[in-house]
């Protein structure tokens, strides 16, 4: 029986760096989200210019993002979701409360169409989540310009777009929020993970409680390694935060990004080049000054 070779969607890249990063936390005797979790979250708010709170998948950081934002109202509001997407943008949603309200995709860029946006949004409307499409964020200044006149939030879903930029600036370093993945596909790994990427305090303070159990202001008593015995609990939390063992590799993977993504431009180029003339295989027109593509 013929059985096709099928090429990786993308083989993780682990040097020796990163297994000897792991093991100086394996060695060390904490395993939990600790010192290398914050340094983890100090380099990427250098990378992007912002906050961040790390979160332990790119599912996690949409749920506990919609939830810092959802209302303390009783009714259920609703988020725009393109309709081609991964099943956890709309697992995220439901899983923080709110209703997700599909909407049709451009298909010059397979991103949520503009004009479904503007058809579907109403009172109920929260907030929007884009989804940068294999690493494309076009479209999203429409978006953030609607939203802000409508007053309504605006959550990228940027598993894909790490790394890419939108009028040379880096996607998560302008915007709301943007809610990056760490898995072992993604432009850069951690095992698993993610994080949830802003400058507004107010989403930083409650998203830190909601990934530990919504216990409050307990991260900075992780990270200092002084926990207590007596705490609050505000609201729902979940055990959504990154372990010192992710945190490493992704410590290192940071540092590696540029050379990953030089490779990534190279061999999306090369894919073209080799389908171009295909009578049946269509290809995008992307900008590789800015876009790190993810497929």
């Amino acid at each position: 029986m013929f059985e096709a070779n099928f090429i990786q969607l993308s083989k993780p890249s682990i040097s020796s760096r990163e297994i000897k990063n792991v093991e100086k936390v394996l060695l060390g005797g904490y395993l939990g989200m600790g010192p290398e979790t914050n340094l983890f979250e100090s380099h990427l708010s250098d990378f992007f210019n912002r906050q961040v709170v790390c979160t332990s998948s790119g599912t996690s950081a949409l749920h506990v993002a919609l939830q810092s934002i959802k209302s303390s109202k009783k009714k259920i509001d609703e988020v725009l979701v393109p309709s081609l997407t991964f099943a956890a943008c709309y697992q995220a949603i439901t899983g923080a409360g709110l209703r997700p309200i599909s909407c049709d995709v451009n298909p010059k860029s397979l991103n949520i169409c503009f004009k479904e946006i503007q058809k579907k949004f109403n009172a109920r409307t929260l907030a929007i989540m884009p989804v940068h499409y294999s690493g494309d964020p076009s479209g999203i200044n429409k978006i953030h310009t609607f939203a802000k006149k409508n007053k309504i939030r605006v959550i990228e879903d940027a598993a894909h777009a790490f790394g890419s930029t939108y009028n040379k600036k880096l996607i998560g370093s302008f915007g709301d929020i943007a809610c990056f993945s760490f898995d072992g596909i993604k432009n850069i790994t951690c095992g698993e993970g993610g994080a949830i990427v802003t400058n507004d305090i107010n989403i930083v303070r409650k998203a830190s409680d909601i990934r530990t159990l919504g216990i409050v202001g307990d991260t900075k008593r992780r990270v200092a390694k002084k926990r207590s015995w007596s705490f609050d609990i505000l609201e729902q939390g979940y055990r959504f935060h990154m372990s010192d063992i992710n945190a490493a590799i992704g410590i290192i993977q940071l540092k590696r990004f540029p050379s990953f993504q030089r490779k990534r431009k190279l061999l999306a180029k090369n894919y073209e080049a080799v389908f171009a003339n295909s009578s049946f295989i269509k290809i995008f027109q992307r900008n590789y000054d800015e876009i790190t593509p993810h497929i």
